[in-house]
């Protein structure tokens, strides 16, 4: 190849990459042959391309490795898929066994945020949310051990001065309270595992396989991005490099027939 003349036009690759299968269907005589010879491209926009998709540079400078590229990445996304469906499928059991043993039902179900789930696996109850529905407003649940009773206590000792209990008036009982009514949670999502560990222990095995299910799937996106990055970079070395593959495809005569075959070699521009 003259000095110059390392590459060709985007036209002269296209029809390069269509002449080699087409030419397996079309009939020849015997003997015929078909020559493809496929030259560096730009290095730059090799790169892009296997950065877009893994393996398609190299599959347009004509290196079989592009097939490892490619399948690697459809084998991440089949892989990250089935990881999405399985932390799915693990979210679904733990709600349920929420919902059929652990949850007060009240009336309609309703499916509550990933930092409730959390809670329920690590406090026994949640404790009431209005301690008198007699009494007009909110009477927060004074049980520490209890879910709302804790964040109740932790109002009393954000808003309330050391040693003082303001009147329901006061506006430090009013902070204190639009604090409690923001963090505890309401009668729709009251729970108790009293007497219920081994429900408790399972529906905690379900939290963990499907936290662990989605944190595997959020892993296998560095993979992905790895694959681009490295195929990217792979391309543009090979560009670089002005390597080139001469492709032939050739009738042989066999005794079952008339095969075609395709036979190439990796060279290197001059």
């Amino acid at each position: 190849m003259r000095p110059g003349r390392s590459t060709h036009n985007a036209c002269g690759a296209a029809a390069a990459a269509l002449l080699v299968p087409l030419s397996l269907w079309l009939p020849s005589p015997l003997g015929a042959q078909v020559a493809v010879s496929m030259a560096s491209r730009a290095p730059a926009a090799t790169a892009a391309r296997s950065l877009v998709l893994p393996g398609w540079g190299q599959w347009h400078l004509g290196q079989r490795r592009a097939w490892a590229y490619g399948l690697l990445e459809a084998g991440l996304w089949v892989t990250r898929l089935e990881l999405q469906a399985s932390g799915r499928h693990f979210r679904d059991r733990y709600r349920d066994v929420a919902w059929t043993t652990g949850r007060i039902q009240s009336g309609k179900r309703v499916e509550g945020p990933w930092a409730y789930y959390e809670a329920m696996s690590k406090w026994t109850r949640s404790g009431t949310y209005d301690a008198d529905p007699n009494q007009g407003g909110v009477q927060p649940e004074g049980d520490r051990s209890t879910f709302n009773g804790a964040k109740w206590a932790l109002a009393r000792e954000i808003y309330f001065p050391p040693g003082v209990t303001p009147a329901q008036g006061d506006p430090a009982y009013q902070q204190a309270l639009a604090y409690y009514e923001q963090q505890a949670y309401g009668t729709a999502y009251l729970w108790d595992w009293t007497g219920k560990s081994a429900a408790l222990a399972e529906y905690r095995h379900f939290i963990n396989r499907s936290d662990a299910r989605f944190r595997e799937a959020s892993a296998t996106m560095g993979a992905v991005l790895a694959n681009h990055l490295l195929s990217a970079v792979d391309a543009y070395v090979s560009a670089r490099a002005g390597l080139r593959t001469g492709l032939r495809v050739a009738p042989e005569a066999t005794p079952g027939g008339l095969r075609w075959t395709l036979s190439g070699r990796l060279t290197r521009s001059r």
